[in-house]
């Protein structure tokens, strides 16, 4: 018999992704979302089932009423729309959209799940773990978890890809989350212009920018005479990541699993200013079972690094041997534990 299951995610496509994921990987249950604004375009490009419920961020100034009246407004919403569809499940993928509706979820006595996808356990997530016993986590050392949380890895879409032969041909894919990465807009041109002339004319960029980046990043490449392609958003990234020789990126946790998966060499830049430094505590779970340089966008040499990247794509075996995949293929995947929690 299907189970109706509501997901809770909003802000961020770290937080809607491996909630995609995890539908995917489960068909045999119907599923609803609980969002918000920013991340409606996403579900809208799926064909999701959803709804937009009012939350907001807590931070102690004198807005604070309106914080607490936005949060409020959600969980009336909430409670509405959970009496009306009867979930078995409510999972809650972090974010603030996930307070009003996991409060909501606890006072209607419906069964609660909490994914954390990061090394340190989000504020929100913290916050909402002490409503429920039932807490996956991807990173079996997750900061702030508790204790008796499963470690079920991070939903990730399965790779039917065959790994692309090499060749002379190096592609370099350049991924900054879902909103692409300002920064390397300056970065990856000014590292690329550093490679020799001859390994110049012997690599492809693919890379997503931001709208306002792109005149600029195209001129670089355009300058340096580089094969490139550069878009606001890549929507068959899977193909990206099979083609690719060497991926560079930021340290989502969506992101990073997606890495591991293809296991692809990567050159990966924390968010500098994430919450709690989280990005940075990825890359560092990360570097343990997979082949990646961790580099400071602050303090780079950026002739230094050019020649080491040089050295590992044209010169180095393409090889790359995982003993451990430690977040995607877990004892306990997240799909396993749903189903574990609706049996119950």
């Amino acid at each position: 018999m299907r189970k109706r299951i509501f997901l809770s995610a909003g802000g961020t496509g770290g937080h809607i992704f491996p909630a995609i994921s995890l539908i995917e990987s489960n068909k045999k249950n119907d599923y609803y979302f609980l969002l918000d604004k920013r991340t409606e375009n996403i579900i809208k490009k799926k064909n999701l089932r959803y709804f937009k419920i009012q939350s907001s961020k807590i931070k102690f100034n004198f807005l604070l009423p309106i914080y607490f009246s936005k949060i409020l407004v959600g969980l009336f919403q909430s409670i509405i729309i959970f009496l009306k569809y009867k979930p078995e499940l409510v999972i809650g993928f972090g974010g603030y959209t996930s307070i009003p509706s996991i409060i909501a979820a606890r006072i209607l006595k419906i069964k609660i799940l909490i994914h954390e996808q990061n090394a340190v356990m989000g504020r929100t997530n913290r916050l909402l773990s002490y409503l429920t016993k039932n807490i996956a986590i991807t990173f079996e050392n997750t900061l702030y978890a508790r204790k008796k949380s499963y470690h079920t890895g991070i939903p990730v879409r399965k790779n039917n890809f065959i790994r692309k032969k090499s060749n002379s041909i190096k592609t370099i894919l350049v991924i900054g989350g879902s909103q692409g990465a300002r920064a390397f807009s300056t970065i990856v041109p000014k590292l690329i212009s550093h490679f020799s002339e001859e390994n110049k004319k012997k690599i492809f960029i693919i890379q997503q920018t931001r709208k306002s980046d792109m005149e600029r990043v195209t001129g670089s490449y355009n300058q340096m005479k580089i094969k490139f392609v550069v878009e606001e958003f890549l929507d068959n990234i899977y193909e990206q990541y099979n083609s690719s020789d060497l991926i560079i990126s930021r340290c989502g946790a969506s992101t990073l699993a997606e890495i591991e998966l293809f296991k692809k060499f990567a050159i990966l830049f924390p968010l500098p200013g994430s919450m709690s430094n989280h990005q940075y505590f990825n890359a560092l779970e990360f570097k343990k079972n997979n082949n990646c340089v961790i580099l400071d966008e602050k303090k780079i040499n950026f002739i230094k690094e050019a020649k080491k990247i040089e050295k590992k794509i044209f010169l180095e075996k393409n090889s790359y041997k995982l003993e451990k995949n430690i977040m995607v293929q877990t004892k306990l995947s997240l799909s396993t534990l749903v189903h574990k929690l609706l049996e119950e």
